[in-house]
């Protein structure tokens, strides 16, 4: 054993219990679905699953895999137009496959930052994906307001709307703030107080970043229309997965919750891409439409699988480089 294995250090006890706490914010949720499903007709209606409409269901997964890289993309190559949109849907997938096993749903921003700010400007990448991130959010919203217009009141709780507005408005103060100097100065200087020299660097170039988009006006708004196609294959492919295991879309339904079954996910990062919260609330929600135990857990088992699949498709990059990689380095060894 090598001197820098041993000399390793152990996680400490703080670090420890997050790691547990996130386990069981996975785990949990899946005990709880499973549990209280009879295991006779869970195998039935696991058996019932069309194959056809599953590939379809991962086919729609993936392809919003791809529109996100594209989305990234078109915010970068404001700035670095030599760009390919080729390389970046590549180091979006890749990083989509990391997550699989990353301790949070940010963590893929932060990877696949990580990676393109080897070959690019890094505050130009960084700004890029929390860019990304937050204009996302806005047709979450819209699309959700626009699912409960259609829906009954009594299916919505009280104040339901209200919240909806409230939500809008401070994910739009946050956009509005991020483009300017004057508002995150008083954080920054907060900030300052309690974070390393090293890691407000860091922020600062961060900061410049974003700014520097202020006035990319068009780049944003193609952005945002970016974020809205994207949601369309997302809220299809989870009407399409219930459709599934009931028989019926539940479109509006879907287009009304989906958003915030999503929001919930990237905005609470403690388990890898969201899972057992996002199970959670989607089986509560199908709860809600009246599937029985056996839909909800067959739904949340195609949801898994689905994910954990398009997820591996996300290292093809990957496997790429390391066979046709290879395969270049060998005959330049021949030749």
């Amino acid at each position: 054993m090598s001197e820098e294995k041993k000399t390793a250090p152990k996680p400490g006890p703080k670090k420890t219990l997050v790691r547990l706490l996130r386990a069981a914010l996975v785990i949990a949720p899946l005990v709880w679905i499973y549990t209280s499903t009879d295991a006779e007709a869970f195998s039935v209606a696991l058996a019932s699953v069309n194959a056809p409409l599953l590939i379809g269901l991962a086919a729609l997964v993936f392809v919003n895999m791809v529109l996100q890289g594209a989305k990234w993309w078109v915010l970068i190559r404001r700035f670095v137009p030599e760009l390919k949109l080729t390389k970046a849907v590549s180091v979006h997938l890749e990083s989509a496959f990391y997550a699989i096993v990353l301790p949070s749903a940010a963590a893929q921003d932060v990877v696949k930052s990580v990676i393109l700010s080897k070959s690019h400007d890094p505050s130009v990448v960084w700004a890029a994906s929390w860019l990304a991130r937050l204009i996302g959010f806005f047709p979450l919203l819209l699309f959700s307001l626009i699912g409960i217009v259609y829906l009954d009141n009594d299916i919505l709780p009280p104040g339901f709307r209200t919240s909806m507005i409230i939500a809008i408005a401070a994910i739009a103060f946050l956009c509005a703030a991020s483009f300017s100097k004057t508002l995150t100065r008083p954080v920054l200087a907060a900030a300052a107080k309690v974070l390393p020299e090293k890691i407000m660097a860091k922020i600062e170039k961060l900061r410049e970043g974003i700014y520097a988009f202020k006035y990319a006006r068009k780049t944003l708004a193609i952005t945002f229309l970016f974020s809205a196609v994207n949601l369309v294959p997302i809220i299809f492919a989870v009407s399409l997965g219930v459709y599934v295991v009931s028989g019926k879309l539940y479109l509006t339904e879907c287009l009304a919750f989906v958003p915030l079954v999503e929001i919930t996910a990237i905005t609470l990062p403690l388990t890898p891409g969201g899972a057992g919260i996002r199970e959670a609330m989607m089986a509560l929600l199908l709860t809600q439409l009246g599937l029985g135990t056996a839909q909800t857990a067959t739904y949340v088992t195609i949801s898994l699988l689905v994910s954990i699949v398009t997820r591996l498709a996300g290292g093809a990059p990957i496997l790429y480089r390391m066979v046709f990689g290879r395969k270049g380095r060998d005959a330049g060894l021949e030749a």
